[in-house]
């Protein structure tokens, strides 16, 4: 009797204990069908020190059978009581609805970040319910590094680039250029991200050989920076022709010039022609009065030859010297002495000279060397038959 009695009365627990976790699940079923629907992050990868927002979807199901108030939705850290940001009192939700729930934070520290999203309804009978969502955020250390090249393009401006190498955007950048401690010009850039450049060009026409400083001044967590470059200004020079190694020969009143027509510049000078003015004094003549050189690379020179007529005292040949460089037709004239005693005349006398050789006296009678060799050979003639006599009296 008594075993039996033993063995009813656990028959009995058995039962009660099915019957009341059928009730709790009952109830549960008429809990609010609420849930976190998503979280997303603004910035999967901040710095320290950077705002994040951390965004929740909270939604009440279709199939829910009340409206709930939304209590406290917080971000705190995973198995920790320790809050970063919470938001109270967010309003009704039916069913059906959802609203997004955005909350800002940040971090000291660099590292991984386990992180809870929790979210708390309440239901119209009163009763109370928590939801969590686990999301994990790595912050890495701030850094904080901008820097600056700069680059001469041609003779009008120098283009300088801001590039930033940190892992935060940095903005406010102002850039300022001095050359002699006077500003010569200001810019101002966008906001820059992380391993991206922004470029700006600055006037230094004028400025070749300078040295130029340029200043960039920039805002990075709300903290303000500067770096500083220098730069000297070395732009190429434009193609440049000029007639040089000049040499005349004149007859009568023809005139030939011959020389190098050398490109003084950094740049090519295409199509060069060299050709005789044609003035009231001078006249190009026949076969030489232009000539065409072509293209003339930067520091090289090419030969040329002109013939010209001039009249009476003429003392200088204008020579017009036409050329393409940078895409720009210049032209230019360079006067040629050509009047006697000049330059250009005695470098050709000369010339001529030596290839005539002249002699320097028509006078005749024996050479000065022929003289000299004669009185030698009487003075060693009469010293010897001196000394012979003298040993033998």
């Amino acid at each position: 009797m008594s075993r039996l009695r033993w063995v009813i009365l656990a028959v009995t627990a058995i039962v009660v204990v099915s019957s009341v976790g059928a009730t709790a699940m009952s109830v549960s079923a008429d809990q609010p069908k609420v849930h976190i629907s998503g979280v997303s992050i603004s910035n999967d990868e901040p710095v320290t020190g950077e705002t994040v927002t951390v965004t929740a979807e909270v939604s009440n199901l279709e199939t829910s059978n009340e409206t709930i108030d939304i209590k406290r939705v917080q971000v705190r850290k995973s198995n920790s009581a320790k809050t970063y940001r919470r938001v109270e009192d967010i309003g009704s939700l039916a069913p059906g609805g959802s609203v997004s729930v955005p909350m800002t934070v940040s971090f000291d520290n660099p590292g991984m970040k386990s992180l809870t999203v929790y979210v708390l309804v309440q239901g119209e009978n009163g009763d109370t319910e928590a939801y969590e969502y686990p999301v994990s955020i790595e912050v890495s250390e701030l850094n904080v590094n901008a820097d600056l090249s700069v680059t001469t393009d041609d003779n009008k401006s120098t283009a300088v680039e801001f590039t930033n190498y940190g892992n935060v955007n940095v903005s406010d950048i102002e850039l300022t250029a001095t050359a002699d401690e006077e500003t010569i010009a200001q810019k101002y850039l966008f906001e820059t991200e992380p391993d991206t450049s922004r470029s700006v060009a600055f006037d230094t026409g004028g400025l070749n050989g300078e040295e130029v400083t340029v200043t960039a001044t920039y805002t990075a967590q709300e903290e303000t920076y500067t770096t500083t470059t220098t730069h000297v200004v070395d732009y190429p020079l434009a193609g440049e022709m000029r007639l040089t190694s000049i040499e005349t020969t004149q007859s009568g009143s023809g005139v030939t010039i011959q020389g190098d027509s050398a490109n003084i510049g950094n740049t090519d000078a295409e199509s060069v022609l060299v050709s005789v003015e044609d003035t009231d004094n001078v006249s190009p003549t026949s076969p030489l009065g232009d000539y065409y050189i072509g293209t003339v690379e930067a520091g090289e020179f090419s030969t040329f030859e002109l013939t010209a007529e001039v009249e009476g005292a003429t003392s200088s040949v204008p020579v017009e010297i036409r050329y393409i460089v940078d895409n720009d037709r210049v032209t230019t004239t360079q006067l040629v002495d050509v009047s006697p005693g000049s330059s250009s005349a005695v470098r050709s006398s000369q010339t001529t000279d030596t290839a005539t050789g002249q002699e320097s006296s028509g006078e005749s009678g024996l050479p000065l060397t022929s003289i000299s060799t004669v009185l030698a050979v009487l003075v060693v003639s009469i010293v010897g038959f001196g000394i012979y006599r003298w040993r033998n009296p």
